[in-house]
């Protein structure tokens, strides 16, 4: 009797392990990538840095299309959803850039090779997961989801338009054909 119990606690507990990865999940993960840009753009102002960086960008998007083929998903569709975080994320950083000409940082910017760039990968192979996962159970992502989406997407800088056009590259991710 006190192992079934434990295990219906068990069960109660962590619906998560239950009923997968919910839209929540996927979307507070794209949230708190997009959170780090701040961080990004106050390192590159301090070191007289470029805001774009083709190169890391190309670096990006291939890690994502294998972390995403690994994931059975469609490394193409994944493609297209993390060119248009890379937009918004650059997005971001132009306009806290510009909020550093009239009212400068006194924090100290965080360390971009060992500190940030980490965190921004391995949020980006969670957020795959969460899409392989959700994508798993299923079909899509449907348009009515749009609204917790945009709720959850609560960065200062990202425009309505921005979000829209996030989610829509984020509907269209596929699973590979089976």
């Amino acid at each position: 009797m006190r192992s079934l119990c434990a295990f219906f606690l068990l069960l109660i507990s962590s619906p998560q392990v239950w009923a997968g990865v919910t839209p929540q999940d996927l979307f507070s993960a794209i949230n708190e990538r997009l959170s780090y840009m701040e961080d990004v753009a106050l390192f590159k102002a301090q070191k007289h840095l470029p805001i774009e960086n083709i190169e890391r960008e190309n670096l990006v998007l291939d890690k994502a299309k294998m972390s995403a083929f690994k994931q059975g998903l469609d490394p193409d569709s994944i493609e297209g959803f993390f060119e248009a975080q890379i937009s918004v994320a650059k997005a971001i950083q132009f306009r806290y850039r510009a909020d550093l000409l009239f009212e400068p940082s006194v924090e100290k910017e965080k360390n971009l090779q060992n500190e940030v760039r980490p965190r921004l990968l391995e949020l980006g192979d969670q957020i795959i997961k969460k899409i392989s996962m959700y994508l798993k159970n299923h079909d899509s992502i449907e348009p009515l989801l749009f609204s917790e989406f945009d709720a959850s997407i609560s960065i200062k800088y990202v425009t309505a338009s921005e979000k829209k056009q996030l989610f829509e590259a984020l509907r269209k991710v596929k699973r590979l054909s089976d």
